[in-house]
């Protein structure tokens, strides 16, 4: 019963990601479809398989207080971060094939 519920746990793990969302939602698509979301390319790669289209989101994210009670004489202070998203997406015949997500975070 316990294997049932693990796979069936990491089934539903998987199929929620952010990168099996963006494989449901882009591939098969025109190129278009994918620029209307995130805009012009940053790179064109030029591959055997096909071009590879590089698309870049960068986000601050600000520092903040980690809450450990209220009783701490000195707070605890994230840092702040800069986050970058990179979506690779690889294109076969005009049509997206693959899309492959990439998160870095830089201090």
């Amino acid at each position: 019963m316990y294997r049932v519920i693990l796979a069936v746990l990491l089934i539903f793990l998987l199929s929620c990601s952010a990168q099996r969302k963006l494989q449901r939602t882009y591939i098969g698509q025109p190129l278009s479809s994918f620029e209307a979301d995130f805009g012009k390319p940053v790179a064109i790669l030029e591959r055997s398989e096909g071009k590879v289209y590089v698309y870049e989101k960068v986000e601050k994210l600000r520092s903040t207080e980690i809450g450990q009670a209220k009783v701490t004489l000195d707070p605890m202070v994230s840092p702040e971060v800069t986050k970058t998203e990179k979506y690779y997406v690889r294109l076969k015949n005009d049509r997206i094939s693959q899309v492959k997500l990439e998160n870095e975070y830089k201090r």
